[in-house]
């Protein structure tokens, strides 16, 4: 199979293959196609809920602060009656500059043929591009989403967790990629107890200062949430920098849905050292399909939805006081808020092999409640 070798002119090209099925790929994504597969493959699916659109609109937009930052073309393969059994997006970001992304992919049930027909695409592509290694289920940045779930898939996810069809890991396995899994906790609020760390507490009080972010001044904010994102993360797999304009492209669209406490920052010496993002689960605010927007907005700031379960999305630590119990003391202030609003709490996504922060999240919950798996490629 041949493609064309300026893989982000404007023209498209065609490949015909075997079993009437073509794999087309061009320099501008194809968000139709892309809703169109997502409306079919999550028809009359309960718990599915549309997290990924908006995300999808940042990423490809070529004047974003994301978008422009990186290249990137959609894969599409389709049947002989021109239908779209798979979907991907083809990211190459400056700052990964050795990877390339299968990103926001999608495909229907028993079309693991038009998958390896999409991920030799790819491949050829990586090739051509010089690229080291392919990425499937990262959508641009970790910070927009990873992994695909392995489990669970009779439960609503959490706002921002991924969720699919069970039959996506093992199109990934049967093509050729190495699985890293990744996995997350859930907690009951009414079970956490720090009585036992009362004197570690009391002792990071008088250390630390731990702070609700402030709103007046939400560009100084994020630009300070991305610092630390970039300190706190660096070396971290899959993690490259940020710039505060991608942040701030990224929850400008939600600040009508945060509190102010919902971004905790600890300071040492008014030296901003470690954070926890947490928010509402907001897909409690929304139906199958639906996706997060003014009729949810509505509901939880007009008529008061209650929402029932919050979502610990980052914790971070700068090196240098990593281990100093910081973060105990950010996931102390944390519970405080939450524990006469919420019932239950989850986590993100935490590499399997991230042994250090299994550990914390384990100190309420001896085992993960949601699997997920990322997969890599050799080229």
């Amino acid at each position: 199979m041949k493609l064309s070798s300026n893989f982000y002119s404007e023209a498209k090209s065609t490949i015909n293959l075997e079993n009437e099925m073509k794999v087309h790929c061009g320099n501008s994504p194809s968000t139709r196609a892309y809703r169109k597969l997502i409306a079919g493959v999550y028809k009359n699916n309960p718990c599915h809920r549309d997290s990924l659109t908006d995300v999808y609109n940042i990423v490809t937009s070529s004047k974003g602060a994301f978008g422009s930052r990186c290249h990137h073309s959609a894969i599409t393969v389709t049947d002989e009656n021109d239908e779209v059994l798979a979907f991907c997006l083809l990211i190459h970001a400056k700052h990964l500059a050795d990877t390339l992304q299968i990103s926001f992919f999608e495909a229907q049930p028993h079309c693991a043929v038009a998958v390896k027909k999409l991920v030799d695409a790819a491949q050829q592509i990586a090739i051509e591009k010089g690229v080291k290694r392919i990425i499937a289920g990262m959508n641009g940045h970790v910070n927009y989403g990873l992994g695909f779930l392995t489990d669970s898939f009779d439960k609503v996810p959490c706002f921002g967790s991924a969720f699919n069809p069970p039959y996506y890991a093992p199109y990934f396995l049967l093509s050729g990629f190495k699985k890293f899994n990744l996995v997350s906790y859930q907690y009951e609020i009414d079970n956490i107890s720090m009585v036992r760390e009362e004197p570690i507490l009391r002792r990071l009080e008088k250390r630390f200062t731990f702070r609700k972010t402030d709103f007046s001044k939400l560009k100084e904010e994020i630009s300070l949430y991305t610092e630390l994102n970039n300190l706190c993360f660096k070396g971290h797999p899959l993690y490259f920098p940020r710039l505060a304009e991608e942040d701030y492209e990224l929850f400008h669209p939600f600040r009508w849905f945060l509190n102010e406490d919902n971004l905790l920052i600890a300071e040492h010496n008014g030296q901003p050292i470690a954070f926890i993002l947490w928010y509402p689960d907001y897909n409690e605010l929304i139906g199958p399909g639906e996706k997060l927007g003014i009729k949810a907005l509505l509901r939880y700031r007009v008529f008061r939805q209650q929402v029932t379960r919050l979502k610990i999305a980052e914790i971070g630590v700068v090196p240098e006081y990593q281990g100093s119990g910081v973060l105990l003391g950010l996931f102390h202030h944390c519970f405080r808020l939450a524990r006469d609003k919420f019932s239950t709490c989850e986590t993100g996504w935490i590499f399997d092999s991230n042994d250090k922060s299994k550990n914390i999240c384990q100190r309420w919950q001896p085992t993960p409640s949601k699997n997920y798996a990322v997969f890599s490629m050799d080229v």
